[in-house]
């Protein structure tokens, strides 16, 4: 079970893209974190799970106390249950000290970071309450974030607004010392046809970037690229980044709510997408309608030369956001892919004839890697499908 925990709706930053709702000063009681530790890890014995506590946003390091509470009496209850408690965070990473990276540390908490590539990139969309870009402080953190956990995830958000300079962005965060990236296009906005052309340009500039890498054997993770691949090599029906909205992940609410996944807590006001609370557990007639509508095809997608693995149109509550139906997707998507399909299989498929020994260990880690092997460093892939583009 892997339970996204919204322990509060306020946040430091006004992201325009953000898709948790308004922001305001509504926090998890103690009384609350307390029964969603219990009720995650009870969920996860029954269906003989790991307890998976994702904290999310609003801005979780807002309520960095009752995120204590909630990991330490989770830790507590699933030692009791003899289940595995597991803990990962969502953070725009600004209020983060050093008192809390020993926290982390100790509790081997770890953080995906919300950062959307260099200072032209980042300050585009991610601004204070204030108007003012958020990059410069955060800038200050990376060396000392990655000093941590070098294999420190950076969620980018991609959008029209922020799109001329994400080539820039992402060679920033590489040049950096980021190695695993995690791209998410905005597609609830409005995308042009222009828009599509320079997106086009940009991810061919950002393809031509990872080539180089690769090919110098730099082992790096760039989930435009590599989840294609690895579900293209699967096959349709051995998908690895499947939705699993409403199946082993929900969404909690600050005052217990049960969601089936993170764009349907917003403000909390809505009972529609409801499965129940904490404290009853979760519903069974709209549970089960949610997976059945989550497994169903998609409506446009049938005859998709795409929709074989390599089309990104997994995300539920991507679509619910978008189109106001689980099953349809949004038309920016449909053209996002159409862009980075053809891009990813060019790249892939040059590799492949090279024999690159970085690419193939991605298909087949058993093969020796002569890179440095990523999962020898603390990362694990996102536990959400939405990691970084709520804070």
């Amino acid at each position: 079970m892997n339970a996204l925990l919204h322990l509060t709706h306020d946040c430091n930053l006004r992201c325009p893209y953000c898709f948790t709702g308004k922001k305001f000063d509504r926090e998890m009681t103690a009384d609350t974190a307390k029964r969603t530790a219990e009720f995650v890890v009870d969920y996860a014995k029954e269906h003989g799970q790991r307890a998976v506590f994702s904290f999310f946003g609003g801005e979780p390091m807002m309520a960095w106390e009752r995120m204590q509470e909630l990991v330490l009496h989770a830790e507590a209850v699933a030692k009791a249950a003899g289940v595995t408690a597991i803990f990962r965070m969502n953070t725009n990473g600004l209020l983060i000290k050093e008192e809390h990276l020993r926290f982390f540390e100790e509790h081997d908490l770890i953080f995906i970071l919300s950062i959307d590539g260099n200072e032209a990139m980042h300050d585009a969309e991610r601004k204070t309450e204030g108007g003012q870009g958020s990059f410069a402080p955060l800038a200050k953190k990376l060396p000392r974030f990655l000093e941590h956990n070098p294999g420190l995830m950076a969620s980018v958000v991609i959008t029209p607004t922020n799109l001329p300079h994400a080539a820039d962005g992402l060679r920033f965060l590489l040049d950096t010392g980021f190695r695993y990236l995690i791209i998410k296009p905005d597609v609830t906005q409005v995308w042009t046809r222009e828009h599509v052309t320079l997106l086009e340009q940009q991810y061919e500039l950002i393809a031509e970037d990872y080539l180089a890498r690769t090919r110098a054997g730099e082992e790096i993770y760039i989930n435009l690229f590599d989840d294609k691949w690895i579900n293209h090599a699967k096959g349709a029906e051995g998908i690895s980044i499947r939705c699993d909205v409403g199946t082993s992940q929900i969404s909690i609410s600050p005052s217990g709510n049960i969601y089936p996944c993170v764009r349907w807590v917003k403000e909390d006001e809505d009972t529609v997408p409801r499965l129940g609370d904490v404290w009853q557990g979760m519903l069974a007639e709209p549970l089960a309608k949610i997976r059945a509508e989550s497994a169903a095809p998609k409506q446009p997608c049938g005859d998709c030369s795409y929709n074989d693995g390599r089309c990104a149109n997994e995300c539920a509550c991507e679509h619910y956001s978008a189109t106001g139906r689980i099953d349809t997707p949004a038309p920016a998507l449909c053209e996002h892919e159409r862009v980075m399909v053809p891009i990813a299989d060019r790249i892939g498929n040059t590799l492949w004839k090279e024999q690159n020994p970085v690419f193939l260990r991605k298909l087949y880690p058993s093969l020796p890697s002569l890179a440095p092997n990523l999962t020898q460093i603390r990362v694990e892939r996102p536990l959400d499908d939405d990691s970084g583009a709520n804070v």
